[in-house]
């Protein structure tokens, strides 16, 4: 199985940044050294974590530094002495990893980072140096591991160069993603005049993702809601399960499956909803909406679970680089702006307009009105307009 995510190189745009994932069948030697592995990345997030919350506390203006966390590493192994049977590039990944998360959360860009438990699915990364990463037909070889089986059903380019490689637990699967860029095949395409005529507006429902400016429903699939009766069985069954009994590891590995399986669901039609509208418009309209708060247990409209199953941010992530790596472009009005209550056809602006009310005729022209299409469509004439202004 092979896995494509896709990110535009800005300082290049000749190039895209590209993440291929394949399953790999690692032997029970391999296996038990891929879980070692973990529990020694896991081990030295966690000290080197708690090493700097203490400092902080004693010092609120102590800072953070990648290079002399590293620095301390080779002393820690002597504590420590099975840290060395590892790869060591993993555990200085580990450490760069902690010092993203620890300075994004005091840039105000993210929660602070969480100690790693093990019960929970993750992986480490190294690095591919001097060729010490080779991928050769169904064998890759990874430092400390050697030769690997793995499923590559998909030709990966040969102009494709990675630089880390990430091994990967999921539930009892493994995996590998080789994390790289290779050329733009769009390259031609994104010097091409851009149509404002080939464009779209977008409005966000929680029935169908969104309805578009020409009238027409996405149709999402609820995974989430269509798997709830299963969910809920498999939860209680691992909950009445002894802790750390062989039962309860197998019935959490059951949902772990279960979940990574509606997971999978959800950003399979994602991608391919994206890619589609993708080579279809230049130019996509949405609305700015924050999902965050809309999700948010002090939001007078509870939203709940029927939001996370919609995805819609992870959906507007899918879309944008995929136009972008096309020369296309997502543009996002304000939030603010009145979509649904104003009207289509003469800018009538229906301050009554509640909630509730899907259909509404307007009291200046006494045009008939779905509220999402009209809303789409003002969407779209906005965004026309903020073109037009650059």
């Amino acid at each position: 199985m092979i896995v494509y995510y896709y990110r535009l190189n800005y300082n290049n745009i000749m190039k895209i940044k590209k993440t291929y994932k394949l399953r790999i069948y690692p032997k029970p030697s391999q296996k038990e050294l891929i879980e070692k592995t973990l529990g020694c990345v896991r081990q030295v997030y966690n000290d080197f974590l708690a090493m700097c919350i203490e400092k902080h506390a004693e010092n609120p203006n102590f800072k953070i530094n990648k290079y002399d966390l590293i620095k301390m590493l080779p002393e820690y192994k002597e504590t420590f002495p099975y840290l060395k049977e590892v790869d060591s590039i993993a555990l200085q990944q580990a450490i760069i990893h902690l010092h993203t998360a620890y300075t994004n959360f005091f840039r105000h860009n993210a929660d602070f980072p969480k100690f790693k438990k093990k019960k929970n699915d993750y992986g480490y990364t190294t690095m591919n140096i001097n060729s010490s990463v080779r991928l050769n037909g169904n064998e890759i070889q990874i430092p400390k591991l050697g030769k690997i089986k793995c499923v590559n059903s998909f030709h990966i380019p040969e102009d494709f160069s990675f630089t880390t490689v990430s091994v990967v637990k999921c539930g009892r699967a493994y995996f590998v993603c080789l994390n790289g860029e290779e050329e733009n095949t769009f390259a031609e395409d994104i010097k091409k005049a851009l149509d404002p005529n080939n464009s779209i507006g977008l409005d966000f429902s929680m029935s169908s993702l969104f309805i578009d400016s020409n009238g027409n429903k996405s149709e999402m699939p609820r995974f989430y809601e269509n798997a709830l009766e299963k969910l809920a069985k498999l939860s209680r069954n691992a909950s009445r399960c002894k802790k750390g009994s062989k039962n309860s590891i197998k019935a959490y590995e059951k949902l772990r499956k279960l979940q990574q399986h509606i997971a999978n669901q959800k950003k399979d039609y994602l991608h391919k909803l994206s890619y589609k509208l993708a080579n279809q418009y230049d130019y996509v309209f949405v609305e700015d909406l924050d999902i965050k708060s809309m999700q948010s247990k002090d939001n007078d409209v509870k939203f709940g679970k029927a939001l996370s199953d919609r995805c819609y941010s992870m959906f507007l992530n899918f879309l944008n680089y995929k136009l972008e790596w096309r020369g296309n472009k997502l543009i996002k009005i304000n939030r603010y702006f009145p979509s649904s209550k104003t009207c289509s056809n003469c800018g009538y602006k229906n301050d009554n307009l509640t909630l509730s009310t899907r259909e509404w005729i307007c009291p200046n022209c006494e045009t008939h009105h779905n509220r999402d299409i009209n809303a789409a469509i003002n969407i779209k004439k906005e965004g026309l307009r903020l073109l037009a202004l650059n």
